[in-house]
């Protein structure tokens, strides 16, 4: 269980809700201040090493601290989840600013289906 709260542009280890009885995922933290519950529960997207269409590569440069030289990561910024306090295995790192504002904007348009924004 993880003992400091997170802010937007955290990556952390947690389980993963659509995979049952798998290891747990990176997610990075899309809203933490905002929602309800602040502290106890964090609107995140989901990491993964999946290189497939619309999966936004993120690069040495979205990295304030965390990447992992050996593996490309991707989000997944329309695969969204409420990831509870208590269930955060591991801190992983932190994207810049600018790259989870991007992903969070990714996010809104797939929530409100604009999608020529996507493109």
């Amino acid at each position: 269980m993880a003992s400091k709260t997170f802010s937007s542009g955290d990556v952390f280890w947690a389980p993963d809700p659509y995979s049952a009885g798998s290891n747990p995922r990176l997610w990075l933290v899309l809203a933490a201040e905002s929602i309800p519950y602040a502290g106890e529960e964090y609107m995140c997207a989901a990491l993964t090493l999946s290189d497939l269409p619309d999966n936004v590569r993120l690069s040495d440069d979205d990295w304030i601290v965390g990447n992992n030289p050996e593996k490309t990561s991707y989000c997944s910024p329309w695969v969204l989840s409420t990831v509870k306090h208590d269930s955060i295995a591991e801190e992983q790192g932190c994207l810049t600013e600018a790259t989870t504002k991007r992903i969070i904007q990714q996010s809104i348009d797939y929530l409100a289906g604009d999608l020529n924004r996507l493109t």
